[in-house]
């Protein structure tokens, strides 16, 4: 059988010989397919050339705000290993307090949601009570103890000393020395003997499904941190009554920061001061951490626990050019533009010049 060959002629020149290169089928058909392949990776490479320069602005800033979240992601992903054994360790609580004995019941049902159906059988017959409690906005860590502690669902002191313990708060929020301001408040369900840590872990939760990591994201564009965010929402939360006027009362509070005043925010006084009785005079001269009228910038850490609408009022502050506000008495106050302004204010609502208790003058 005769093969056919392809003749590939090559003129290198006038002076130059003519070249001949004999080629069969399979190494034309050879040559032709790794030239395809060239092109392919020439054009694959140019592409990727083009993408990198298009895209790398963009991905150094995803790259930023992801290695600025590392410290909260690693917060939060070093409790998922201890989930496990607390739920066993809640199920086996349970089940003795309630004269289950192990392997007994319907063992062979599968957990739902970190209680199996043997439990909720013990739940269903009496045999172990749950409790529902209300955990107002605005509450403090020892407020909420003594809420917890009323309906017999804690030891006070034992809740209130894992609470303020700085290893397990920022086991959970990174910057934080106590959990004050993330026991995030509404209903819960709790069962009577159930641990400490278990109740304080649903409630850190709890305030992770109301502000999540799209929010986080939010506060670093405005230059915010989560704790900065919680610090300034639990101020609002202690100052507003209404959730209307939330918003407007962090844009004043926003104006005051931007302009170097202080906040001067009289639950911050309350605060350092433990909330005993009402402020004088001299409070708003002593000199402690928590004394906004004395020290610039925000508190050490958040007040108390702001709700959903304070956490996004602190997150998205009205834009107005109010400086001051004051109560009204009423549950409302009136927000002022200069300091003229804001006396007269004073006069018309606080009589007699007295500062109102908790939500004072500016």
């Amino acid at each position: 059988m005769t093969r056919r060959r392809t003749i590939i002629v090559i003129h290198a020149g006038p002076a130059s010989r003519l070249r001949q290169f004999h080629l069969s089928p399979q190494s034309l058909q050879a040559a032709f397919f790794l030239g395809t392949l060239a092109a392919i990776a020439l054009t694959f490479l140019m592409y990727q050339n083009v993408t990198f320069r298009l895209k790398h602005e963009e991905l150094h800033r995803l790259r930023q705000t992801v290695q600025a979240q590392d410290g909260l992601l690693d917060a939060k992903f070093k409790t998922l290993d201890q989930e496990a054994g607390r739920l066993r360790a809640l199920d086996t609580g349970v089940r003795r307090w309630a004269g289950i004995e192990p392997g007994k019941g319907d063992t062979t049902a599968e957990a739902i949601g970190g209680v199996t159906l043997d439990l909720r059988k013990a739940l269903k017959e009496g045999k172990v009570q749950a409790r529902r409690v209300t955990i107002p906005r605005g509450a403090t860590l020892h407020q909420i103890a003594g809420l917890l502690a009323a309906e017999g669902l804690v030891d006070r002191e034992q809740f209130l000393a894992l609470a303020v313990d700085p290893s397990v708060a920022s086991s959970y929020i990174t910057a934080a020395e106590t959990l004050e301001g993330f026991l995030f408040p509404g209903t819960y369900e709790f069962v009577e003997g159930q641990a400490e840590d278990a109740i304080i872990e649903a409630m850190v939760q709890r305030f992770y499904q109301a502000f999540p990591i799209e929010d986080e994201l939010r506060a670093r564009q405005i230059g915010k941190s989560l704790f900065e965010i919680v610090t300034l929402a639990s101020i609002v939360e202690q100052e507003a009554v209404v959730d209307r006027e939330k918003p407007t009362i962090a844009g004043v509070f926003y104006n005051r920061l931007e302009k170097g005043m202080r906040l001067q925010a009289d639950p911050t006084v309350l605060y350092g001061r433990n909330h005993k009785g009402r402020i004088r005079t001299r409070d708003l001269r002593a000199n402690h951490p928590y004394n906004t009228y004395v020290h610039h910038g925000l508190p050490p850490g958040p007040i108390a626990s702001p709700g959903k609408a304070a956490l996004k009022a602190a997150l998205e502050p009205a834009r107005v050019d109010y400086f001051y506000f004051v109560s009204k008495n009423n549950g409302t106050h009136h927000f002022s533009r200069t300091l003229q302004e804001h006396n007269r204010a004073v006069r018309k609502y606080q009589l007699n010049g007295r500062i109102a208790r908790g939500r004072s003058a500016r």
